[in-house]
């Protein structure tokens, strides 16, 4: 079963990230590339955005006996495929996973006008995959 205080910390938190990043908006790409405190900001708060995503995802999958234990990726995908969220968030928010592994790991270099994109054009995955399982909620 799921379990509700979980699910509503977490749908906050997405919430509250996703606000704090949108305050991080409108910086000219000039200044967000030069200032490595804001960097660190917004790719820090990104990497939280989307593990609570995953989080909320895992506890999701694992009280629904969605599929067994998987990847990150997996646990979103197990949403996607109970129909829990879209398909198409399902697939923008496995891409986020691998966003947030690159970003935590520090594989290569990180490309900072792709961070700067995702904080611009990409937020409305994580307002869509939040209302797509508040919706499914108050369904159960």
């Amino acid at each position: 079963m799921v379990d509700e205080e979980i699910v509503v910390t977490k749908l906050r938190h997405i919430n509250e990230y996703t606000n704090d990043l949108r305050e991080m908006q409108g910086l000219p790409k000039k200044e967000y590339k030069s200032d490595v405190i804001i960097q660190r900001a917004v790719e820090r708060t990104c990497m939280n955005l989307v593990q609570a995503c995953i989080d909320i995802a895992k506890h999701i999958r694992a009280a629904e006996d969605l599929s067994q234990s998987g990847t990150s990726k997996q646990n979103i995908e197990a949403l996607g495929n109970a129909g829990i969220i879209s398909r198409e968030t399902q697939k923008r928010l496995a891409e986020a996973v691998g966003f947030r592994n690159i970003l935590a790991h520090r594989y290569g270099d990180v490309d900072h006008d792709i961070v700067y994109d995702v904080l611009h054009n990409d937020l409305r995955w994580f307002e869509q995959y939040q209302q797509e399982l508040a919706q499914w909620f108050q369904q159960q």
